[in-house]
Order: structure tokens, then sequence, then C-alpha cells
């Protein structure tokens, strides 16, 4: 089961030391290499909606918050 989340990093230094890996993780799982980003800095992603592994994996990364948005939202 996919759910769709909100990546949100917790501090700068946390966005420069975990971009990469979030941007691969998500890319593993979905295959996509675009999609929503609030154009803040650090920025706010929304990826396509991702399966619970790879959400577990964003959840072990320091200074990664993530968000499940609910399905009737």
């Amino acid at each position: 089961m996919s759910s769709r989340v909100v990546i949100r990093f917790k501090s700068i230094e946390g966005f420069r030391k975990n971009n990469e890996q979030v941007l691969k993780i998500i890319k593993d799982d979905t295959g996509a290499d675009n999609f929503l980003a609030q154009p803040s800095y650090p920025p706010a992603y929304l990826p396509p909606p991702l399966s619970q592994e790879a959400i577990d994996q964003l959840k072990a990364l320091d200074d990664v918050d993530v968000q499940i948005i609910p399905e009737d939202a």
C-alpha cells in the first residue's frame, strides 16, 4: 500500500546532509525524478505516493520529518 506524504527538513544542515538520500529513496521507490516541491529553503517535498518501506527509510534519517497525508484530504 502506498501513502501520500509531505517531507520536510528540520534544519538547513539536515537538508544539506540528507537531501541526496531523500531524493534517491523517492526515485528508487517511485521512479519519479520530478514532483511537487515547496519553493523554500529548505524545501518541502510532495512526491508521488510512497511505499511503507520508503517511508520507514525516510523516517530513519536524522533531521527529516515525514507526515502522512490522510486519504480523505
